[in-house]
């Protein structure tokens, strides 16, 4: 199926340029051969190719087996900073679990000064759940923490603000008890808990029912999921172990999963093991966090030597080849799209013409079978989504995009030169 999805992404590949150099060759008329060929390659041409790759994966994925395992014991590993308003809820989804296994809970508070540890203490909780204090040293040591006193073979970790489906423990484990014996990891999959806070967070909606559920999908059916989320994501505690845990850094779930990779274990995800998680209700927000995770790749680069890894297979190198061309793309479309409307206004549609927007079919086909794989997995654990906005769609496909590009360029540099990290 990669070989299949790769040729095909080639071909397109082969094909976008040839019909795009008198396009090439218009643009250098005006702004030179440099930056026509940046702007045609990096919004048009390396994004058709991703599009083309990640429809062929879907369109040809296979049907997962229905695999019964007896349910193994597993520790869940909770990291509390200031999570007063959403810690009970997490509490509860989680006894709330349809799975025979024992659960464990380790809830790290890593030095909260808004009352959270004071009414964790006040709550009457059940014997497997272990509350420990830490200093305010962030998420990785706090996890780091928690994992310390695990002595169940599995481990989940669940963010202080996530919510999980009655069967999401029973769908994760499944799916790792049963992988093969190289899976180090498994993703559950994300959805917005506060979708109906603002229009930012409707946005943020299609993000993740479309955008990053697509994104896991594909990689998770070549063992290459590169980002174990720590907002719901279940580990072989031997291997966490191994690899030291987490490391102290802006995005620690980036560098885990890139480090258990490059160690030549294999992560996966399971599309109907679902959590709903908040998101930033506000544009401000929002940015702070692509910047965050901007940076965060940035960082995994660095801090794992992806190049120099001999374990590393050959999927999950060229996935992670892929996000090399992520800040080229952003700078290609904060460039691109201003210039655009300008030349657009002044009744010269060079840029924002139909030759540029052929890739926008692409996108859209790619949603509508992404759209179509989703549904299909809901009916499966008969859980409804509610409506989502039309215009946050619209929004999404035309300017998300471009409207986080800058936050996204500014992590991109900020990890480049060293910045002062900010959680």
């Amino acid at each position: 199926m990669f070989l299949i999805s790769l040729i095909c992404s080639l071909i397109y590949l082969i094909f976008s340029i040839c019909i795009n150099i008198n396009w090439i060759n218009d643009i250098a008329c005006y702004f030179g051969y440099f930056l026509a060929i940046y702007l045609v390659v990096f919004v048009a041409i390396i994004p058709g190719f991703n599009y083309v790759f990640n429809f062929i994966s879907l369109l040809f994925n296979k049907k997962e087996k229905k695999l019964c395992s007896k349910e193994e014991d597993v520790t869940i590993l909770i990291p509390v900073y200031n999570s007063k308003k959403t810690i009970k809820d997490t509490l509860e989804s989680i006894k709330k679990q349809k799975y025979t296994g024992d659960i464990y809970i380790n809830i790290i508070d890593d030095g909260s000064t808004d009352g959270s540890l004071e009414l964790l203490k006040s709550l009457d909780l059940d014997s497997n759940i272990s509350i420990i204090e830490a200093e305010h040293k962030g998420k990785a040591e706090a996890l780091n923490k928690g994992l310390e006193k695990v002595k169940t073979e599995y481990t989940i970790t669940i963010d202080s603000d996530t919510v999980l489906h009655p069967l999401a423990i029973r769908k994760i484990m499944n799916k790792l008890v049963n992988s093969n014996k190289k899976t180090a990891a498994t993703a559950g999959c994300l959805f917005v808990k506060n979708n109906k806070k603002s229009f930012i967070t409707k946005l943020q909606e299609w993000d993740y029912t479309l955008g990053i559920f697509g994104v896991k999908f594909v990689q998770g059916n070549f063992n290459s999921t590169l980002v174990a989320q720590g907002a719901f994501s279940a580990y072989k505690t031997r291997i966490l172990k191994e690899i030291g845990g987490w490391q102290d850094s802006v995005g620690e779930d980036i560098v885990l999963t890139w480090q258990l990779l490059s160690c030549g274990y294999e992560t996966n995800f399971v599309k109907n093991a679902i959590a709903y998680t908040e998101v930033p209700e506000k544009f401000r927000d929002l940015g702070k966090q692509r910047k965050r995770w901007a940076r965060g790749m940035i960082e995994a680069f660095k801090k794992v030597k992806v190049f120099r890894s001999k374990k590393l297979n050959f999927k999950s190198k060229f996935l992670m080849c892929l996000n090399v061309f992520f800040p080229f793309i952003d700078l290609a479309l904060l460039i691109f799209v201003p210039l655009g409307l300008i030349l657009l206004a002044l009744g010269k549609p060079l840029l924002i013409g139909w030759i540029s927007l052929l890739v926008i079919p692409f996108g859209l086909l790619l949603c509508l079978l992404i759209e179509i794989r989703r549904k299909n997995m809901l009916k499966e654990i008969e859980c409804k989504l509610e409506k989502r906005s039309i215009l946050g769609f619209i929004v999404y496909v035309l300017l998300y995009a471009f409207i986080l590009a800058p936050y996204c360029l500014i992590g991109y540099i900020s990890e480049l030169i060293n910045c002062k990290k900010k959680w």
